[in-house]
């Protein structure tokens, strides 16, 4: 059994790898910049830490053999969080003796400039030259994401605009944790394969495809964008095809989670 802190523990990539940890029984607990809750009961530890500020951080790893680090900001202060962050966390687990640092990346963010890659690449770099024993897994962009980025942004309203050229070969969260899982176990082991979905899709496809999924009547106009980010995401620099992983398809996921809801 292994004593495991997952940062952003509540999240969405971060909860699915706490299940999957206790149910291996490994040792775990979660880190919020929240309180835990009131009720009790919990299977798990609870420590509240903030990255932006390093409060909490010592007593998160107090007692941690893998820090298994899910956290970030990729909307606000994204580099306090992501690199002056994971830089304070690394110093911390080095003074508690961590003998294994798991970091979560995103595939491409080498070759797409946009601003929160390049904080990753940044965080990356930390990490390497921290001295903890690592292990750095890239993957592709999660089906929740996209999901999210349909319902609350690109197709919220009855005529919607999305880039349609641009690629992504989205993965399942769960599969990502369970992938993550398997690292928990094997120990440090360095940068290890990228991994991503198992289909490469058009934006434009992909948002065809929840419409479909999710009954809302939509009008989708194709938007072209220009520049070095958008270049980067036409030509599918984020993807991964030669290192398929995840089994479940965006029209699988999306079937599976809007099955049973009203549209």
């Amino acid at each position: 059994m292994t004593a495991v802190l997952v940062t952003g523990g509540t999240g969405d990539l971060g909860s699915a790898l706490v299940d999957r940890l206790v149910k291996a029984d490994h040792g775990v607990r979660i880190m919020s910049r929240g309180a835990g809750p009131a009720s009790g009961g919990l299977v798990t530890e609870w420590a509240q830490a903030t990255l932006e500020t390093g409060d909490g951080l010592a007593e998160a790893v107090d007692g941690i053999e893998c820090v298994a680090h899910c956290a970030s900001s990729p909307f606000r202060k994204t580099k306090e969080a992501d690199v002056a962050g994971t830089r304070r966390l690394l110093d911390a687990s080095k003074a508690a003796g961590v003998s294994h640092f798991l970091y979560i990346s995103i595939v491409g963010i080498d070759k797409v400039p946009n601003p929160y890659y390049k904080h990753k690449l940044a965080a990356e770099k930390i990490i390497e030259d921290a001295g903890v024993p690592y292990t750095i897994l890239r993957a592709t962009q999660f089906h929740a994401l996209l999901d999210r980025m349909f319902a609350d942004g690109l197709l919220r309203f009855p005529i919607g605009a999305v880039p349609g050229s641009f690629k992504f070969q989205t993965i399942d969260t769960a599969e990502v944790a369970g992938r993550m899982l398997q690292l928990v176990e094997a120990g440090p082991s360095g940068r290890v394969a990228d991994i991503g979905g198992p289909e490469v899709l058009d934006a434009g496809d992909m948002a065809r495809s929840w419409i479909a999924a999710t009954g809302r009547r939509r009008i989708v106009l194709l938007l072209p964008l220009f520049g070095k980010i958008a270049s980067g995401f036409r030509q599918g620099l984020n993807c991964t095809p030669e290192n398929t992983y995840g089994k479940i398809t965006w029209t699988g996921w999306l079937a599976d989670k809007y099955r049973s809801k009203p549209s």
